[in-house]
């Protein structure tokens, strides 16, 4: 098996960086308040990470009067952000809430982007258990570049 260059595993240091990050707000937040909102998180080129905020944007709910956060709108207003900011960070994630069918189950999706080209999603199972939030391990598959697209 050939040795990683440096670049490489600087690359991957800075996905793991934002990705693991990203999952520990989520779980905090789940864990906190029973819930989370979308929310960037950037690596800048100085190695320091911050989020990314957008005002929630609300959609009619199932009942009358009744308003729900429009999440998906909330990503794409991040991805915007991130977009526009994209020149001052070296890497980059959104994290959301998504259901797995398949699954019958929850997950954080983190949809995270390299400066170099390279994206990847992970995506963390979990569920509220009678004694708690239970976190499944992590799967990661290939994402889509829109950040630095």
């Amino acid at each position: 098996m050939p040795e990683q260059s440096k670049p490489d595993e600087l690359i991957q240091d800075d996905l793991n960086k934002v990705i693991g990050t990203a999952l520990g707000v989520a779980a905090e937040q789940l864990e906190t308040h029973g819930a989370f909102m979308p929310v960037g998180l950037v690596l800048t080129h100085d190695g320091d990470i911050n989020l990314v905020a957008v005002a929630p944007n609300e959609v009619a709910g199932e009942g009358e009067g009744e308003t729900e956060l429009d999440a998906d709108q909330m990503v794409a207003d991040l991805f915007e952000a991130l977009t526009q900011q994209r020149e001052q960070n070296r890497a980059a994630a959104v994290v959301c809430d998504i259901h797995l069918p398949d699954d019958s189950t929850d997950a954080i999706h983190v949809m995270a982007e390299h400066h170099t080209g390279l994206s990847v999603s992970a995506v963390r199972p979990y569920r509220h258990a009678p004694s708690g939030w239970e976190f499944g391990n992590p799967f990661l598959e290939a994402g889509e570049q829109t950040i630095w697209a």
